[in-house]
Parts: C-alpha cells; structure tokens; sequence
C-alpha cells in the first residue's frame, strides 16, 4: 500500500471528523437555540398570564369601589340629607331654645358628615377621577384628609401638567390614595406632601412624603397588602416603587414611570 494512498485515507478521515464534529457543533448550537426561545417563550406566556391576573384583580377591585361609591351616594347620602331636612324641620317648627340649639348643632354635624361621605364616593370612583384629572382628583383626596384627620396635607406641582391617559392616571391616583392612607393609618403624621413631577417629558414621577414615625424597611421586607397593592399598580405601569423610610424620621413612597 502507497504511503500517497495512506495519506489520501487519513486526509479523507480527518475531513469526515471535522465534518462530523462540525455538524454536531451547529446541532448542538440550533438545539439549544430552540431550547431557550421555548423557554423564552414560556416565560412570555407567564409574564402575559401575571399581567392579565394582575388586571383582572385590579379590575374586580375597580368594580368594587364603583359599587360602594354608588351605594354611598344613592343610599347613605340620601339617607342622611332626609335626616337633615327633617332635623331642619325639628329647628323650625320648635319654640324651646335648646331644642333649637341640639337640632342646630346636629344639622351642621349631619353636614359635614355628608361632605365626608361626598368625598369618599367621589375618591371610589374611577368615573370622577378621569373626568376630574389627577391632579384635581389628589387634591381632593387630601381635603377630605385635612377635613377629617387634621393632618395638614399639600399638592405639589412641579413641571407643566400633562395627561398620562385614563387608566394609568387611575392606577397613579390609587398608588397616592394606598401611600397616604398608609401614612394616616400606622404613622400618625401631622404632614403629608404629594409631588407630581412633569418635569421629563420622558418621564413622570409621583413623591409621597410623610413626617410620621417611619419605620424600619428592613423588617419589613415584603411589605403588606396596602405596598403590594402599590406594586401591582406599579408593575403594569411598568414603572418603579420605592419605599424610603426609617423610624422616627417619616416615610418617602416614590413612583417612578418611563413614558
């Protein structure tokens, strides 16, 4: 046997190596390729699925604070504004003086206690949020806070406002409202400041500020419902929450949204 021969035998193996080892190669490359756009694909199918539970759980809560704002409004508020006619009525038609004074006393009472429902249906209501804007309807908000908790509460503007469309100025409105009840609930402030800043066009960022007794974010890692609620909002969004706090020295809630 030529040693040309076995030079041709061996060139020839070493190709048909190659080959084969070039072919398993690309095989290899595609199989995994395959592998992480199927993977990439799940994940998609998880994202999208999250992000349609997280709406239809928002939309279900949305459902239920038109109902109670409804119920607010055509019941209870009814309901009183008829006790107040008729204590009305009580004030007039009576001769004794502190009979007129009581009926006086409870009719302004039974007022004030008729504004409050007032604003706490039209803060449930997505209806009067977007027909009334975000600013507007915050500042609402907090006029019921300063009426009804003597927290002196403040809206600050900064930047030219502009509108963010209506479901994402609603689920702002209600970062602000979980932020601020939070603050009224468990820090006992006696200040709240809320910032809307339009100052990026490309961005829009919403400060809640706080000088309650703050607490440790570190023990508190996951939040509760009230910051998860905050953070579902957040999410479909696709914006950013950040809790600033430490005890003593007040609670700072930041959402932050690319346009």
């Amino acid at each position: 046997m030529s040693s040309s021969y076995l030079l041709l035998v061996f060139l020839a193996g070493t190709i048909t190596l190659m080959l084969f080892a070039f072919t398993l190669v690309i095989f290899l490359i595609v199989h995994k390729k395959k592998r992480y756009e199927h993977l990439l694909e799940k994940q998609q199918m998880e994202n999208t699925y999250q992000t349609q539970l997280l709406q239809s759980r928002l939309e279900v809560q949305e459902q239920s604070f038109r109902y109670f704002s409804e119920e607010i409004h055509d019941n209870i508020g009814q309901l009183l504004s008829i006790v107040k006619m008729q204590l009305y009525n009580i004030r007039n038609s009576s001769h004794e003086d502190d009979i007129v004074h009581k009926a006086s006393d409870c009719n302004e009472l039974l007022g004030k206690a008729i504004t409050d429902l007032r604003n706490i249906s039209h803060s449930l209501n997505s209806g009067y949020v977007s027909k009334a804007g975000l600013a507007d309807a915050v500042e609402k908000d907090m006029e019921y806070i300063r009426s009804a908790k003597d927290i002196k509460c403040t809206l600050h503007l900064e930047g030219d406002e502009r509108g963010l469309g209506t479901e994402r100025e609603l689920m702002v409105f209600r970062i602000i409202q979980e932020a601020v009840g939070n603050a009224v609930k468990h820090a006992a402030p006696s200040a709240i400041d809320v910032f809307l800043n339009y100052k990026d066009p490309n961005s829009f960022c919403v400060t809640i500020a706080d000088n309650g007794s703050g607490f440790d974010t570190r023990m508190h890692a996951t939040g509760g419902i009230g910051l998860s609620n905050m953070q579902v909002r957040a999410r479909l969004l696709n914006g950013n929450i950040d809790v600033i706090s430490a005890k003593e020295e007040g609670t700072k809630v930041v959402l932050s949204i690319n346009h």
